[in-house]
């Protein structure tokens, strides 16, 4: 029996002087290797490609779009695998049988159903103009590797090319996830890339975490039993606070993989239509204002839909509600705290920094009760600069309403102070219920504040009043709208007044009523 060291690697594969460059023992060391070669501008004058491997054996799958290259005889023979990962005697016909459904699947799914693009033709290296995966006993899930020598389309930063994938022959010992699951995601998760770089184009190598985020999210969209994922989910959970959507570093933390549940948050809200809008963006512009801009086209924006995402994240583990959220979130670890503080009589402060969208919980408890804070700066000028700056941010809390702090919860009560609130998002949980209004503070101009409706039905008599806090004026007072939002049904307020005109910024008293409940809470309109 072979015996492979595993190195957890999904890739885009770039090559140099024919060689693929896969550095042994990291999750993808492909990124490293093109930043050394990036820096050599005289390599980039020569011509470079990996040359396509000769197999024994090809047939095409079922539906004539894909061709199967494989070896029966050999180290490169394909086998199925038991339970422990040990390969299955003269199972390489089963293995090339189920590779071939795989496949068809993923071509409906991600080409018929999803609408991307065909991955261009290689002018018929591989036998003919259908696509060509190769069945290898390599060290990794799989590898797309592009085909230099064959761009295609226009000159430009992120030039397209056609390209071939390289799939490991067995997926067994040594795999963290084994078998036909691991087949699944590999299969998914390499046509992802295909598509990527023969429709989007390569960008350079600081964005190809993007590209890994985007098709590990492909993986359990394409197949609910592909959940791969999870353990990159793990590594999210633990770093959350520490690991920026948009951070473009590469390391072993934050290759892209990790923040794959980004992509399935989207796709779980908006469908799979809304990654086809973003890698349309993305043949014209790179990640942030592609991700923006494709948001913008479903009436909603990378700030909001941010805060959002945090808020998803919350209720995995016991908290979790699979038929709002994540449909594998009972099996998610919890999210990971910034901080904990025990909050007792009098005032209690906690300055804390974090990095432009990037997640920090925090957890405020009393001898009786525990309350929840989800912070996020949601700078989009420090996404787009990749600058990676840390910003300041102050929450205080104490266990009485003469601070005039907001209730959050049965005994906590709490105050977010930042200079810029215009670029901040603050969502508050009590143990027994959620935010009681948000986003908090909010700016009418990018959308609407929510309301919590707390025992208060969807009735129509239902009425809103706002006050402002300074003087009490009543400056709105109507039947609210009812809109849901992650799966809940809230109050809606516009930020505007009964006369039409935006409210200024300033804090506000809102009263929500159906006449036998009462529901009050506090906000701030940042203008």
């Amino acid at each position: 029996m072979v015996r492979k060291i595993r190195t957890y690697i999904y890739c885009i594969c770039f090559v140099l002087n024919g060689s693929i460059l896969i550095a042994q023992n990291e999750k993808c060391g492909t990124f490293r290797q093109i930043e050394r070669y990036e820096k050599n501008k005289t390599l980039k004058t020569k011509q470079i490609f990996v040359p396509r491997p000769e197999m024994q054996k090809s047939i095409l799958t079922i539906n004539n779009k894909i061709r199967i290259h494989f070896d029966t005889i050999g180290i490169h023979q394909p086998a199925m695998v038991d339970a422990s990962g040990n390969r299955i005697p003269n199972s390489y016909k089963l293995f090339i049988d189920t590779l071939q459904n795989i496949l068809d699947s993923v071509w409906k799914a991600e080409i018929e159903t999803y609408n991307f693009n065909i991955p261009p033709s290689d002018n018929g290296r591989g036998g003919g103009n259908e696509y060509d995966f190769y069945v290898m006993n390599i060290s990794d899930f799989g590898i797309t590797n592009i085909e230099d020598d064959l761009p295609v389309g226009p000159t430009k930063p992120n030039r397209q090319f056609a390209s071939f994938i390289q799939i490991d022959n067995d997926f067994g010992v040594g795999y963290r996830t084994k078998g036909v699951p691991a087949l699944m995601a590999t299969c998914a998760h390499e046509f992802h890339h295909a598509i990527q770089v023969g429709g989007s184009g390569v960008w350079e190598s600081e964005y190809f975490y993007f590209y890994e985020l985007c098709a590990e999210a492909m993986e359990n969209t394409v197949f609910k039993d592909a959940k791969d994922y999870i353990f990159d989910v793990k590594t999210y959970f633990i770093d959350i606070s520490t690991t920026s959507l948009f951070q473009q570093k590469y390391n072993d933390r934050t290759a892209g993989y990790e923040r794959a549940l980004w992509g399935m948050f989207l796709m779980k809200k908006y469908g799979t239509g809304i990654m086809k809008a973003m890698w349309d963006e993305m043949s014209i512009t790179r990640p942030v204002m592609a991700t923006q801009n494709a948001l913008n086209k479903y009436s909603t924006s990378l700030e909001r839909e941010f805060s959002d995402f945090t808020y998803w994240n919350f209720y995995t583990g016991y908290r979790s509600d699979t038929s709002k959220y994540y449909s594998d979130a009972n099996i998610f670890p919890m999210v990971s705290f910034k901080s904990s503080i025990l909050v007792s009589s009098g005032k209690q402060d906690l300055s804390l920094t974090t990095k432009s969208f990037s997640a920090n919980y925090i957890k405020a408890s009393t001898t009786t009760d525990t309350a929840f804070v989800i912070v996020s700066n949601t700078n989009v000028t420090d996404a787009l600069d990749y600058s990676q700056q840390t910003f300041p941010f102050k929450l205080s809390f104490s266990t009485s309403s003469a601070t005039g702090f907001p209730k959050i919860s049965t005994s906590v009560f709490a105050q977010f102070q930042v200079d810029d609130y215009l670029n901040w998002s603050y969502i508050a949980i009590g143990t027994s219920r959620g935010p009681v209004c948000f986003p908090n503070p909010f700016n009418p101009s990018k959308s609407s504040l929510l309301i919590a409706l707390q025992g208060i039905q969807q009735d129509r008599n239902a009425t809103l009043n706002i006050f402002s806090s300074s003087t009490m004026d009543l400056i709105f007072s109507g039947h609210p709208n009812f809109k849901a939002f992650s799966g809940t049904q809230y109050a809606e307020w516009s930020g505007r007044d009964n006369k039409g005109n935006i409210a200024a910024s300033g804090i506000y008293t809102f009263i929500l009523s159906n006449g036998i409940i009462f529901n009050k809470g506090k906000f701030a309109v940042i203008r």
